[in-house]
């Protein structure tokens, strides 16, 4: 029996635990579930530790500082190295503002607020605080409406009004972004249109189709839940309502579909994909085609179970194997998987083993997908033919459904969308009439050319010709979302290291310079201005030398800590590596390399498909290996550098399907140079070729770099089913001496 006082003391502090929430100030952190997770964050947040320790103290009722945790808990490396506690504070907030005053806020569960309402991010985009704008702008609109259901579609129609569809780069844009452009693709119309709901208390996420089998690309859109159920809608475009859009038809071909949740849920409502950090990916493929779960063997050369093998699943798109998805084998070497109808080629590596299969499974004709075994052989080469399947007799395969934009409804989208054009054509118009000249690379920037204008005006005068320069080579989604100051002093320490690395030695003319010493973007990274920052650490002047510039960034990358990341969140930045000490993949390496080489006024470049960084001396090109810079310049340091730097091969080569007098035959989409990744899954070869086609028999000669890779190709039938052809293209072989 516990005594009255011992039982006075736990009532105390219980009623002490609970009237103070779970800040870290006044209780324990174990009492908080997120106590682990946030300390790791909290462990590779780097100078940015503040500002989300500064988060997770600002809150005191336990709603909130549950809410504040699980956000951190989560947090991607991206946004823990430089998201600001203002950012998360207003983001948590608004959402809690929604969550009371709209009807259906308080409705919503807890769970399901927390992963799909409170999320201040959607996909890999650049964090940004949109929700405070939309919600004031919104909350009008989603008062005025009799359903949750009508507040979806007038969410969708809102998000028309502030953009259209358009193909724009390899990175995501964040919503504001989107909005300053005019213009998106699919996903960056899902994250608009995401935002939007979310900053209302309607629940939303991401869902994709990875890459579809009967076309290339693949497509991305919007599910929103509706009184407590899912739905679909084809995101900022409002021809469709719920569960209706062009692609309906098209996802009951598709080879899987995933969604997207921010955090780990326990209870999905459908079967979990992967747990990869800070998100769940479940698998809905069965919400929009026919699926059946089946189940992968995977067996050793020693005939024993290999366990923790990773297996891959890719389908024909875009004239190769594309990963869809990956599994790792249990502890009896098994896996499972649900996969909609179609064929996928299944492969997995372990050391010098390998396996590759077909498996296809057609609805009608089979019952349910046949279990896939694996036999893994050392030195196994996938070459030869293997017909793809996709299509099926399907009676409730439906085309895209008629829009619904007719009559006066159709003419009120019109003027809608004149009226969202207008906004841009005023832009140009200023532009024109501030530098005519120059208008053209300055309306790129969309609703953002007054801040370009601003730059132009305040640029000193032996700056100005390089910032007209940069400006019109710059990307649309740099321009839309850059300051004038950074426009600025990104040209200003641009000269300033290019002066400092000509006295010690590296001369280069203008084009060099503009391309790969001003030129601030690497890759496909969010853009943020790093010069500045990266300037003081590794200028030329304070390192003594060009050598000793570089040794510095190498060691400097020797120190780097690697850390997970998931699919959530983009890449680390070149600031964001310098700020956490940390990399979540050799890319970011590499553009922190390439990015600390240009600060210091070298030019640099990054081969991302050879995994190298070059640098120029003055005179020719030379490597940096972020991996080991002792062998800085050291042309056969690897076996990829050796075949790289040494003379190309050539292959010709005439493609089934592609007779005399046939239509050219056209590389990405017709054939690819694929290179066997280590993991066991094929990626295109896009830079490292060259190559031209002869119209005249169509043939072709292609260069690329003496080593192992693959040519594929495919004719298809009237259903567009490929019979893929793969061929090995084995690099030369040293001769031996006679003796």
């Amino acid at each position: 029996m516990v005594s009255e006082k011992k039982f006075l003391i736990f009532l105390l502090t219980v009623l002490a635990i609970t009237a103070n929430g779970c800040s870290s100030r006044n209780t324990p952190i174990e009492i908080s579930p997120y106590s682990v997770p946030v300390e790791q964050v909290l462990s590779s947040a780097g100078k940015n530790r503040i500002q989300i320790e500064n988060f997770l103290n600002k809150y005191r009722s336990p709603e909130e500082r549950q809410a504040a945790q699980f956000l951190v808990a989560n947090l991607p490396p991206c946004d823990r190295a430089s998201v600001s506690a203002e950012q998360l504070s207003e983001n948590l907030e608004y959402a809690f503002l929604a969550r009371r005053s709209t009807p259906w806020g308080r409705d919503v569960s807890w769970t399901d607020f927390l992963h799909y309402v409170l999320p201040h991010r959607v996909s890999q985009e650049q964090a940004a605080n949109w929700r405070k704008l939309f919600y004031e702008e919104l909350l009008p609109v989603v008062s005025r409406c009799g359903s949750m259901e009508e507040a979806v579609l007038a969410v969708n129609l809102w998000c028309f009004s502030k953009t259209g569809f358009q193909s724009t780069q390899r990175w995501d844009q964040n919503p504001l972004m989107t909005i300053n452009r005019g213009w998106g693709r699919c996903e960056e119309a899902v994250i608009l249109t995401v935002c939007a709901l979310r900053s209302v208390g309607i629940p939303a996420r991401q869902v994709m189709v990875p890459a579809w089998q009967h076309s290339n690309d693949n497509h991305t859109w919007t599910e929103v839940m509706v009184d407590g159920k899912w739905h679909y809608i084809e995101s900022a475009n409002p021809d469709y309502g719920l569960d209706h859009a062009w692609f309906t038809g098209s996802a009951r071909k598709a080879p899987l579909v995933i969604s997207y949740a921010y955090g780990q849920i326990a209870h999905p409502d459908f079967p979990v994909m992967g747990r990869p950090f800070g998100c769940t990916l479940i698998n809905t493929t069965a919400r929009y085609a026919p699926a059946g779960k089946t189940e992968i063997e995977v067996i050793g050369p020693d005939e024993k179970a290999a366990a923790g093998t990773k297996v891959y699943f890719s389908v024909f798109n875009y004239a190769s194997f594309r990963p869809v998805a990956a599994k790792l084998t249990d502890a009896e070497g098994k896996a499972e998987i649900t996969l909609g109808p179609g064929s996928v080629l299944v492969s997995a590596v372990q050391g010098n083993s390998s396996a590759f299969v077909g498996s296809t499974w057609i609805p009608g004709e089979q019952a349910e997908r046949s279990k896939i075994q694996l036999r893994l052989m050392p030195d196994n080469i996938p070459q030869g033919n293997i017909f793809f399947r996709f299509a099926y007799n399907d009676n409730l395969a439906m085309t895209a459904p008629p829009r619904n934009s007719e009559g006066s409804q159709k003419a009120d989208f019109e003027a809608i969308k004149k009226d969202r054009l207008r906004r841009f054509e005023g832009m140009a118009a200023g532009a024109a009439n501030f530098n005519g000249k120059s208008a053209e690379g300055i309306v790129k920037a969309g609703l953002n050319v007054p801040e370009i204008l601003l730059a132009l005006q305040n640029c000193p005068d032996e700056y100005y010709s390089s910032l007209q320069k940069v400006i019109a080579s710059m990307d649309t989604a740099d321009l839309v979302k850059i300051t004038a100051g950074d426009l600025i002093s990104n040209v200003e320490f641009a000269y300033r290291a290019r002066k400092e690395a000509s006295e010690k030695g590296i001369r280069y003319d203008d084009n060099i310079f503009e391309d790969f010493v001003l030129n601030p973007r690497i890759m496909y990274e969010q853009m943020r201005f790093w010069r500045t920052a990266l300037y003081r650490k590794f200028n030329t002047s304070d390192s003594g030398s060009v050598e000793k510039t570089l040794h510095k960034i190498g060691r400097a990358i020797e120190s780097l800590t690697i850390i997970q990341r998931g699919p959530l969140g983009c890449s680390l930045g070149p600031l964001g590596v310098l700020a956490s000490g940390t990399f979540s993949s050799e890319h970011e390496k590499g553009i922190f390399a390439t990015a600390a080489i240009r600060s210091a006024g070298i030019p640099a470049r990054y081969l991302d498909e050879q995994g190298w960084v070059e640098f120029y001396d003055g005179t020719d090109w030379q490597p940096f290996y972020p991996d080991n810079s002792s062998e800085t310049g050291n042309r056969n340091a690897t076996i990829a550098s050796s075949a790289y730097y040494a003379p190309w091969q050539t292959i010709k080569f005439s493609l089934p399907g592609f007779a005399s007098g046939h239509r050219q035959a056209q590389y990405f989409k017709d054939f690819t140079v694929s290179r066997l990744n280590n993991d066991g899954y094929f990626s295109i070869v896009e830079k490292t070729i060259n190559g031209k086609g002869n119209d005249k028999d169509n043939t072709w000669e292609i260069n690329i770099p003496a080593e192992d890779s693959y040519l594929i190709s495919a004719e298809r039938n009237k259903f567009n089913e490929p019979n893929i052809s793969v061929i090995r293209i084995e690099r030369p072989r040293p001769r031996s001496s006679k003796q």
